[in-house]
């Protein structure tokens, strides 16, 4: 069954908050790439049962609008890094071939980007500050039940999902090097142009497409007016999905309207300097490894915090 379906080319894994979206869409735009009905197919966590026959099917079903002429099919689900530890054997089985994109942005700025995007889309507690959250997400990583924090794990897991030398182990036990491709948002976010002619030569597709393409940024973090109606506009906007994936255009234009209707602000306040010294402090023994792990030099900006780091 599994020789008779086409199944993704090129999946996006990680991580949260770190521009998959825009990169998805700028892909999605692009005449040689086919894409799932979602971005985030999330398969690999919540779908996939272990049945090569009924997981391929499952899988391929999230294509079924994409252009079966199309040169690479393509998804994006960002929790995949952080849960390698049971997508990465489960990728490797039924999409060996498959070559993975992971962006990587500074766990801290991360942490802080996915807090406030989560309490944006009302899945925190409004009244739940920054610092309660990240001593609520160490006390998790330590071992108190998320039950007893009164948060549901997956935010809970943000911390720990930023030591990502950990989770690229566990794909690299099961995929080729030359299938493994890690950036940095910082990359990204200095020419999106080149980034996106690099990444087109990584997987195969015309690098020309992008070079009169207008990039513009998809999934900002902003805060909303009237509660009420965002809730409304989350959960229209994860029901349409499937259609506006097919008319991004439309979306754009939609997704503009409702700004100048119901933003409150767009970004936050920076972190407070206590709480970015113990993140600090945490993440430290993680980006070292990062470092060695991938032979190259971290942006300078990662180290800002670490006493000794940011001037070397």
């Amino acid at each position: 069954m599994t020789a008779t379906l086409r199944l993704p080319d090129f999946v996006i894994g990680g991580t949260e908050k770190a521009g998959t979206t825009s990169v998805f869409d700028w892909l999605c735009s692009h005449p040689e790439v086919g894409a799932s009905e979602r971005k985030e197919t999330d398969f690999f966590r919540e779908q996939f049962s272990g049945d090569r026959a009924v997981d391929a099917g499952r899988y391929a079903s999230c294509f079924a609008h994409a252009d079966p002429s199309a040169r690479v099919w393509v998804e994006a689900s960002p929790g995949y890094l952080g849960e390698a530890a049971i997508v990465a054997p489960r990728m490797g089985e039924l999409l060996p071939r498959a070559k993975l994109l992971f962006i990587l942005r500074d766990p801290i700025d991360r942490l802080q980007s996915s807090y406030h995007f989560h309490r944006g889309r009302l899945n925190l507690p409004q009244e739940l500050g920054l610092d309660e959250y990240v001593r609520r997400c160490l006390a998790y990583d330590e071992g108190t039940p998320a039950a007893a924090l009164g948060l549901d794990p997956w935010y809970l897991k943000v911390l720990r999902f930023g030591r990502y030398a950990d989770c690229l182990d566990v794909f690299r036990e099961h995929f080729a090097p030359g299938q493994l491709r890690v950036t940095f948002f910082e990359e990204l976010g200095a020419d999106e142009r080149a980034y996106m002619k690099s990444l087109s030569e990584f997987i195969g597709i015309d690098p020309g497409y992008w070079d009169r393409f207008e990039f513009r940024r998809s999934n900002v973090t902003f805060s909303a007016r009237l509660r009420g109606l965002h809730r409304w506009a989350m959960r229209t906007n994860a029901l349409a999905e499937p259609l506006m994936r097919r008319y991004p255009a439309v979306k754009q234009s939609l997704v503009r309207v409702y700004k100048a209707l119901n933003q409150e602000r767009e970004g936050y306040d920076p972190m407070p300097p206590a709480t970015r010294r113990l993140l600090a402090g945490y993440y430290a023994p993680s980006l070292r490894r990062l470092e060695l792990q991938l032979g190259r030099a971290l942006p300078a900006a990662w180290y800002r915090d670490e006493p000794g780091r940011a001037a070397a």
